[in-house]
C-alpha cells in the first residue's frame, strides 16, 4: 500500500512537471522596429538624357492630388502626340511632390502621379516604352516655403532615356 501511494505521488508529481513544462511559453522577443526609409541625395539608377532639350513638357498637379488637371491635359496630349510620332523613343516619367508630408507618403504620391500620366498616355495610343519612378520630395526645382514654390514642385517630369 505504501508503495502504491509513493508510486501515485511520484506519477502525479511527474505529470504536473510535464504539464507545466508544456504550458510554459517562451517569451516573445521584442519585434524589430521597422527601419526608416533611407533616401539618397542622388538615386542609384541615374537617368541620362541625350540633352536638356530632349525633355518633354512638365505636367503639374494640385496639392495632394494625382489626377491630371484640366489645364494640364493639353500638355499631356502634346506628349502623347510626340511619342506616337516617334515610337522608338523610350521615356521615364518622374513623379515629384512638394516638401510637405512624410517621405513615405510623398514617395507614394509621386508614384501615383507618374502612373496616372503613364496610363493617360497609353489610353491615348502611346505604345512607347514608358518607365515610371518616384522621387517624392527629394528633387525640388524651386526652393521655398510658399504656394508658388510648392506648385512648381508638384509635377511629373517626362524625360527621354538614352
Amino acid at each position: 500500500m505504501k508503495v502504491s501511494k509513493i508510486f501515485l505521488a511520484t506519477a502525479a508529481f511527474s505529470l504536473a512537471v510535464v504539464t507545466v513544462g508544456c504550458n510554459s511559453t517562451k517569451k516573445a522577443e521584442p519585434a524589430e522596429k521597422p527601419k526608416p526609409v533611407e533616401v539618397a541625395a542622388e538615386p542609384a539608377a541615374q537617368v541620362k538624357t541625350e540633352n536638356p532639350e530632349s525633355n518633354f513638357k512638365t505636367i503639374y498637379f494640385d496639392f495632394n492630388k494625382f489626377d491630371i488637371r484640366g489645364d494640364q491635359k493639353e500638355a499631356a496630349m502634346q506628349i502623347a502626340e510626340a511619342l506616337k510620332a516617334s515610337p522608338n523613343i523610350q521615356i521615364q516619367i518622374q513623379g515629384n511632390t512638394d516638401d510637405r508630408g512624410s517621405t513615405e507618403y510623398n514617395m507614394s504620391l509621386g508614384a501615383r502621379r507618374a502612373e496616372t500620366l503613364k496610363n493617360f498616355l497609353i489610353a491615348n495610343g502611346v505604345q512607347n516604352t514608358i518607365e515610371t519612378i518616384s522621387y517624392g520630395k527629394e528633387r525640388p526645382v524651386v526652393q521655398g516655403q510658399s504656394e508658388e514654390a510648392w506648385a512648381k514642385n508638384r509635377r511629373d517630369d517626362v524625360v527621354r532615356m538614352k
